[in-house]
């Protein structure tokens, strides 16, 4: 997620400079563009991200208004971002997930004065859960989102509308076919799906734990590959080497317009949705150049380029209206709200858990 949730390790912040660019290569996609350079003055505005959003296709209206984009430097992933921020790092706008809110919180983020956000009214609703919000004010302002679900190589394998389900990334039938991505943001709301866990698929502890983990065991003597980027997953799936996947929806866009003959499943527990954005963080050198960045970062043409380039929804409504309905049917964003809704959001995994989770998936890739 975000990759930010882009492409699959892009939307979880997982891929270096050079590794974006490289995977989009694998997808036949031209390089990311960056704004002519100038010199700056001391002070100017800092984003603190993930690869690839230092386009300015992203904040069109920046560059037109200061003749060029702002000073991008990268995080490895969220976490990373978090303590470096912790550390005495300073920047003036970093890119959570809401799921990662609450931890972001920890490293001095500013709240937002919604008077001077421009497009907050066109946001989706639901892109603002309580995680947004702290003390009434919001920390946190939509920018994209998309879904996780199983793809299949449907000239390859025979699977029926009323099999659509996360339990085909289990299924004995695909042995040494079936891949998914190497992460337990992955792994376990998957495992959780699968075992009939609806209520809170990310957060197993106890004896659901145990359950969740015992499909991860019978899923390691399953799969044909833990992939960690998307050129390994298309390049499997091209060769018939994997034929069922955990997929993210810009990947398995990539690979529907590269002639795979690919299905994107709608599995009966839900879709997985992640949902990532833009805040204040702990500097201001320039306080309205941080309100125009995230102003132009939200337009519904900025949204158009999310939509179309990258495979993503846009927080901004406004943005649907000016993309071809045959794209977004492509791009299973038909119908966003609706899909949203119906589908299972990433939630905060408290550290200790996350560790376990972590920890438990270690063991169970080595063997116990």
């Amino acid at each position: 997620m975000n990759r930010i949730k882009l492409i699959d390790r892009l939307s979880q912040g997982k891929l270096s400079r050079r590794e974006f660019k490289a995977a989009l290569g694998a997808f036949g996609l031209t390089t990311v563009t960056t704004a002519p350079r100038r010199a700056r003055a001391a002070g100017e505005l800092l984003v603190f991200t993930w690869a690839g959003f230092e386009d300015p296709g992203f904040f069109p209206d920046y560059v037109t208004k200061h003749g060029g984009a702002p000073e991008f430097t990268f995080f490895g992933d969220e976490y990373e971002g978090i303590e470096k921020l912790k550390a005495g790092f300073e920047a003036e706008v970093v890119s959570p997930c809401i799921d990662v809110m609450p931890r972001w919180q920890t490293s001095g983020l500013q709240a937002m004065d919604e008077s001077r956000l421009t497009n907050v009214g066109d946001m989706f609703e639901t892109l603002s859960p309580a995680d947004a919000f702290k003390d009434g004010q919001r920390y946190f302002l939509p920018f994209y989102w998309g879904f996780d679900s199983v793809c299949y190589r449907h000239d390859l394998v025979d699977i029926k509308p009323e099999e659509m389900s996360w339990k085909l990334l289990y299924d004995d039938r695909f042995k040494g076919r079936i891949s998914i991505w190497d992460s337990t943001d992955a792994v376990i709301p998957a495992a959780s799906l699968a075992a009939g866990l609806l209520d809170d698929p990310f957060r197993p502890s106890g004896d659901d734990l145990v359950t969740v983990l015992e499909l991860v065991k019978k899923q390691r003597d399953l799969v044909r590959m833990y992939y960690n980027d998307p050129s390994e997953l298309v390049q499997a799936m091209a060769a018939g080497e994997v034929v069922v996947a955990f997929c993210w929806a810009a990947t398995m866009s990539q690979m529907q317009q590269a002639g795979l003959p690919i299905t994107w499943g709608a599995p009966k527990e839900g879709l997985i949705s992640f949902n990532c954005g833009l805040a204040r963080s702990n500097r201001t050198k320039d306080e309205s150049a941080v309100y125009d960045f995230l102003n132009a970062s939200t337009t519904p043409e900025a949204g158009k380029y999310m939509i179309e380039a990258f495979g993503y929804g846009s927080g901004n409504k406004k943005a649907f209206d000016l993309v071809d309905p045959a794209k977004l049917a492509e791009l299973n964003l038909t119908n966003p709200e609706e899909a949203l809704a119906g589908s299972n959001s990433f939630q905060f995994v408290p550290h200790e858990l996350k560790q376990m989770h972590i920890n438990a998936f270690d063991e169970i890739k080595a063997g116990a």
